[in-house]
């Protein structure tokens, strides 16, 4: 740790609302296998972890004199599917059925409808977080992506679409142990600087889970 502290730089994007907002998945992401410890655990382990990035179009920021649209992303999840696993229990309430196998590149696109409050870390800043999530009711149209439709698989990583994930989410990722054993020999650009005024502003920086806008 440096001598030199400097107050770190706040977007002046606000937050969200809490309330229910119509989303569309834009991003699945699996983040590879990451150490994870738990407040109470004297050792941690290492588990195969996932998010998404679900788009708001009907939530608008303005970047560089262009409306651009709000998005948030999940927790991260543990990549297990069973019936009290965290990413089971998404996936069954936005899909209306449980899943013994899914491949998550299937939900981009996808429609849903979240419910998303404003939460405080323990250092005092504010973020948006996901509460829960359900499917777009039958006769309501869904909403039209208007970003690019991202999948990321850890295992097999493509580095175009890498470099185009926010910058904290390519950190995590850099932190699997698919990246330790085999780094990539390309290195990884950073995203344009306009997406990262979108996307960056309110993550849950004491413990990096999720960083919605």
């Amino acid at each position: 740790m440096s001598l030199v502290i400097t107050e770190k730089k706040t977007s002046n994007i606000p937050l969200l609302a809490s309330k229910s907002y119509s989303a569309v998945c834009t991003a699945a992401i699996y983040l590879g296998e990451q150490f994870s410890q738990y407040d109470k655990q004297k050792q941690g382990k290492y588990v195969n972890q996932c998010m998404f990035i679900f788009e708001i179009p009907s939530e608008r920021v303005e970047i560089d004199g262009e409306s651009k649209s709000r998005w948030i992303s999940t927790k991260r999840m543990n990549a297990l599917l069973g019936e009290r696993s965290a990413l089971g229990q998404f996936i069954s309430s936005w899909c209306g059925e449980k899943m013994k196998n899914i491949n998550l590149a299937d939900l981009l696109g996808k429609g849903a409808i979240l419910a998303v409050s404003q939460k405080e870390t323990s250092a005092g800043s504010k973020y948006n977080s996901i509460e829960s999530i359900t499917g777009i009711p039958d006769g309501i149209p869904a909403p039209k992506p208007e970003s690019e439709l991202l999948a990321f698989d850890a295992d097999e990583p493509d580095m175009e679409v890498l470099e185009k994930l926010p910058t904290w989410i390519q950190d995590i990722i850099k932190k699997s142990t698919q990246f330790a054993e085999n780094p990539p020999m390309q290195e990884v650009a950073p995203p344009e600087p306009s997406g990262d005024k979108t996307n960056k502003q309110q993550s849950n920086e004491d413990d990096g889970e999720e960083c919605p806008i």
